[in-house]
């Protein structure tokens, strides 16, 4: 089957392109010396799980122990669940999965400790676990400095819980308007929780790994010594937004919505058979506007969405589109939409090769 015979909408991934972009970040990881460990929530595949093992990666990321499950039930044994693990009906099944393999989740809170050690202690488990360092993204992590020690202090005395490094998210690096404002973004986080490092190390707390995220910023991170392992996860694809920040061209870009004007209303509108619910309705970066970039029509705008239509605003001498034309939507942000299809269609050179179930679709507890 050629891509175009493909029903729309329909969420198409070039197989070439995504290789080449698992590779660059694989052998540049190896060059630095540091640990690669992808977010797979990205794609939510154990079949590009398993490729990213093969290239390097030294373990996955995950965000919910429902897509933890996923990925061992497909014999991948290293995760870490980047995220507060809270509420009794979760203990148990991050216990059965610990039973199962190497798993480690990141904690910034006491209380939730406390009940996860009670539980590990029960079942006679131990869960390793990543202090997760705030250093600017405001949204969760212990305060670096004397906040993260102390709290440190008392995860280490925990029964059923092994305290290993720190960790932290960066991602207001996504508010870097070029390269260097991101890279200072990244070496200030970087430094705030190596600092936090150190400051345990002097405590007596041992400190095995420093673990950053985000795909904007991991190569930047890997520049800074004391970083262990990076956890970037959009780069296996890319999106708009990298697009917007130069970190790479469109024709880098590995997995798009294909869509079909289904109405051409007026000659500056256009709209399509891709609404929020094939594409999101995350935002743009950097003052953007639209929901992403139609591949190939810069003169034409996803402006807006509703549930099942995508709105297209003609800009400049855009060249016009007729109902039943096709197109290439290069989402702002591929993660969530990744997360609204079934499968991924593969392709090589135009032809279907190749259909991937979306795995973990869904699995949000």
């Amino acid at each position: 089957m050629r891509v175009e015979e493909l029903d729309t909408p329909c969420l198409v991934v070039e197989l070439d392109r995504t290789e080449r972009n698992l590779r660059d970040m694989a052998e540049a990881a190896q060059r630095a010396g540091v640990g690669l460990r992808p977010h797979a929530k990205t794609h939510k595949s154990p079949i590009l799980g398993k490729r990213q093992l093969e290239l390097g990666a030294i373990g996955l990321t995950l965000a919910k122990i429902g897509e933890a499950e996923v990925f061992v039930d497909a014999g991948i044994d290293d995760i870490l669940i980047a995220y507060p693990i809270v509420g009794a009906q979760k203990y148990p099944r991050l216990l059965n999965l610990a039973e199962r393999a190497r798993i480690t989740i990141s904690l910034d809170d006491l209380e939730a400790a406390q009940a996860l050690s009670q539980a590990a202690r029960e079942r006679g488990v131990a869960v390793q676990v990543l202090l997760e360092i705030e250093t600017g993204f405001s949204r969760v992590g212990a305060q670096p400095g004397p906040p993260a020690v102390e709290l440190a202090r008392r995860l280490a005395d925990l029964p059923g819980l092994r305290l290993r490094g720190v960790m932290t998210f960066e991602g207001h690096v996504y508010g870097g308007a070029d390269e260097a404002a991101r890279r200072e973004i990244t070496y200030r986080s970087a430094h705030l929780m190596l600092e936090t490092a150190e400051a345990l190390r002097a405590a007596g707390i041992p400190v095995e790994v420093t673990s950053m995220g985000s795909t904007p910023s991991a190569k930047l991170a890997m520049e800074v010594p004391g970083v262990t392992e990076v956890r970037p996860g959009t780069y296996v694809f890319y999106d708009a937004n990298h697009v917007r920040f130069g970190l790479v061209t469109e024709d880098q870009v590995s997995a798009t919505v294909h869509a079909r004007v289904v109405s051409h209303p007026a000659p500056d509108r256009a709209v399509i058979d891709a609404g929020s619910k094939a594409l999101t309705q995350d935002g743009p970066v950097l003052g953007a506007r639209g929901l992403g970039l139609v591949k190939g029509l810069p003169g034409w705008r996803l402006d807006r969405a509703t549930e099942e239509h995508g709105m297209l605003v003609r800009q400049g001498e855009a060249p016009p589109l007729r109902v039943g034309d096709r197109l290439e939507i290069i989402p702002n942000h591929i993660c969530p939409v990744v997360n609204l299809y079934d499968v991924m269609y593969v392709a090589r050179d135009g032809e279907v090769v190749d259909v991937w179930p979306v795995a973990a679709r869904g699995r949000l507890q």
